[in-house]
């Protein structure tokens, strides 16, 4: 089961030991774009914590009820959050996606480019869920 980290109205961050992944779960959009950056900051503290406990350790967010975001905060995600990833060792990112063809786009922009995180992107949680445990094998 996950083990919650950070959760406000926005975001929820928890450790998924059993795929093992750090799952981050956003609802609707942030307050303004230092709300964004401090979820995302406790993201990557999370994966600082975890990593040596899990060698194989993926990203996971579930983005399905989550609004679109700003043009900085896109910047933001690309200049800082990914590559802070790579450098940390993730390897893969799954994301499920939401419905909303303008956030699917946003959620793209943020993505596109990454040469050593892959990205998969799902409609279904379980989905993500059961790729990134075959990451694991």
């Amino acid at each position: 089961m996950a083990s919650p980290y950070y959760q406000d109205e926005y975001a929820t961050i928890e450790l998924d030991a059993s795929i093992p992944c750090i799952q981050v779960t956003l609802n609707g959009i942030p307050r303004f774009s230092e709300h964004y950056q401090l979820v995302q900051l406790k993201r990557l503290e999370l994966l600082q914590r975890e990593k040596a406990n899990f060698p194989k350790l993926h990203m996971l967010t579930d983005s399905r009820t989550a609004g679109p975001v700003l043009d900085e905060d896109v910047r933001y995600f690309k200049e800082n959050v990914m590559p802070a990833m790579e450098a940390a060792g993730i390897h893969y990112l799954a994301i499920v996606m939401p419905s909303n063809k303008f956030t699917q786009l946003t959620i793209r922009e943020m993505t596109e480019g990454s040469e050593k995180v892959y990205v998969r992107y799902f409609d279904v949680l379980a989905d993500a869920k059961r790729w990134l445990k075959e990451m694991s094998a």
